[in-house]
This record gives C-alpha cells, structure tokens and sequence, in this order.
C-alpha cells in the first residue's frame, strides 16, 4: 500500500465513522428514547472524535507529503 492509498483509507474510515455518528443521532432524533440516547453518549461521541482526529491526521500527512508542513 503506497502513502497515497494509506491517505485515502484514512479518509475513508474517517468518513465511516461520522456516518455511524450521524445515523446514530438521527436514531436518537426520531426515537426519542433512553436506551437511545445512552447509546449515542457512550458510542457515538467517541466515534465523532476519532473521525475528527484521523481526518487530522490524515491532513498532516498529505501536507507533508507535499512538502506544504
């Protein structure tokens, strides 16, 4: 797998995980129910924020690999 690919893998996982958060909000919007919610807390905040920091992390090293960081 070149750096490229690895980029874009990240980029990937990244965009799967904010589309798990996302469906589970909408859960959480349409059933507004307990089990819900405890669910979108415990799993769906730490999903978000491993989206956010692989997408990070994904932006440094293309910026890198360009030579721009």
């Amino acid at each position: 797998m070149t750096g490229r690919d690895a980029r874009g893998g990240l980029l990937r996982l990244a965009i799967l995980l904010t589309a798990i958060f996302d469906v589970m909000a909408l859960v959480v919007l349409v059933r507004n129910r307990p089990i819900a919610f405890a669910i979108f807390m415990f799993l769906g905040q730490p999903l978000f924020l491993a989206a956010v920091i692989i997408l990070g992390g994904a932006m440094l090293a293309d910026l890198r690999a360009k030579d721009l960081l």
